[in-house]
């Protein structure tokens, strides 16, 4: 795959973006996002999840919503829970996809307030607004893979009946001494787990993860979407880099390219693939229909509060 050609294609203003969801307040940790979205071929529905943060003291990840869209431009909420609805501390990512038996399914992460830790759950139901955050199930605790947190979840199949679920792990690279020198730790690197039913993971396997080098991606390492090119020869994907915690709530996007959705490389090995002129963009995800590949992101606003955008690419 030619990468020049490659971003070309990509590459998108994201000061253009159709805005789709707002804050909920103005100025820095009032964000939207964290957002999956599904195309289901069948009903011709694009299926939004998004999640609603405020500042950390005032409440961080307190609500989220499922929102259905016959554009992926235009959505109305269907569902909504808040992090008491889910006994939870913060809301964080979740992505609503199709069970492939005519029902849906939504893997919801967030933080239990007495563990301080972040596991995945799963809300099963015949249509996104009847999930119930009642019937929710764990599929992923982080004390069973000997973690201190899993979450950040979407899915892929790459075969039929197969879910690959992704998610975000603490890296394995520790503080690296060197006598009386020691050199930042990474932050979080992406693990996949397979299940024929997505209910039941037992493995995770690291795929890939932060360089350790003083890049602007170096120490991190979590991938955020991946799609299938219009030949089917391949994947190209998004994902979140970082210096330092210093960038922990304006990551920076990066490219990655995929033979096998298991090894990745970086394309965008000078800089990030875009950003905002007053921050980042970032959660990147791709949703590939026809021809056209919309790209949904946070987008840092002047205030800098986050809003939720979408742009619209040729499919590369």
């Amino acid at each position: 795959m030619d990468t020049s050609s490659l971003l070309d294609t990509l590459t998108f203003d994201p000061t253009e973006g159709t805005v789709i969801r707002t804050p909920p307040g103005t100025g820095y940790g009032y964000w939207v996002g964290g957002h999956k979205v599904s195309f289901d071929p069948a009903s011709g529905l694009f299926v939004l999840f998004a999640r609603s943060r405020t500042p950390l003291e005032h409440g961080r990840g307190g609500s989220c919503e499922v929102a259905v869209s016959e554009d992926g431009l235009t959505f109305d909420t269907v569902w909504t829970a808040s992090k008491d609805d889910l006994a939870s501390s913060s809301i964080e990512v979740g992505h609503p996809v199709p069970d492939g038996e005519g029902g849906w399914r939504l893997y919801v992460s967030y933080e239990r307030p007495a563990q301080r830790d972040w596991r995945i759950d799963v809300l099963e139901a015949s249509h996104p607004e009847r999930f119930d955050a009642q019937h929710r199930r764990t599929v992923l605790q982080p004390q069973q893979f000997g973690l201190s947190f899993i979450k950040d979840p979407w899915v892929i199949e790459r075969e039929p009946g197969v879910v690959d679920l992704f998610a975000a792990v603490p890296a394995r690279r520790g503080p690296v001494v060197d006598g009386d020198r020691v050199t930042i730790a990474d932050d979080d690197a992406t693990v996949v787990t397979t299940s024929r039913d997505g209910r039941i993971f037992r493995e995770l396997t690291y795929v890939f993860e932060g360089t350790g080098e003083a890049t602007w991606d170096g120490h991190r390492g979590r991938l955020d979407s991946l799609f299938r090119t219009k030949a089917e020869d391949g994947w190209v994907g998004f994902y979140s880099g970082g210096r330092t915690m210093y960038d922990n709530y304006e990551e920076w996007a990066g490219v990655v390219t995929s033979g096998d959705a298991r090894t990745f490389s970086r394309v965008t090995t000078d800089g990030p693939f875009v950003t905002s002129p007053y921050g980042c963009v970032r959660y990147l995800w791709g949703v590939p229909v026809g021809d056209q590949l919309h790209i949904y992101y946070e987008y840092t606003r002047e205030d800098r509060s986050h809003d939720l955008r979408v742009s619209v690419v040729p499919r590369p």
